[in-house]
């Protein structure tokens, strides 16, 4: 299990994020949920385009 690498960058968006969550009660919870989508839309969009920036550097090695 060592050898799997995260799908995504851990980014300071998604540090904050962790930090929210262990900080709610359970009464908090339905309020997070929004703010919640919103940081992980920006931390999949980062990993994405990361992704992408690297299969594109890989394609132009092979030629």
């Amino acid at each position: 299990m060592d050898n799997i690498k995260p799908i995504f960058p851990v980014t300071e968006e998604l540090l904050e994020l962790v930090d929210l969550l262990n900080q709610i009660s359970p009464s908090e919870e339905e309020k997070i949920i929004p703010q919640t989508m919103t940081v992980l839309n920006r931390v999949y969009a980062q990993g994405v385009m990361e992704g992408y920036e690297k299969a594109m550097q890989k394609q132009g090695q092979k030629k």
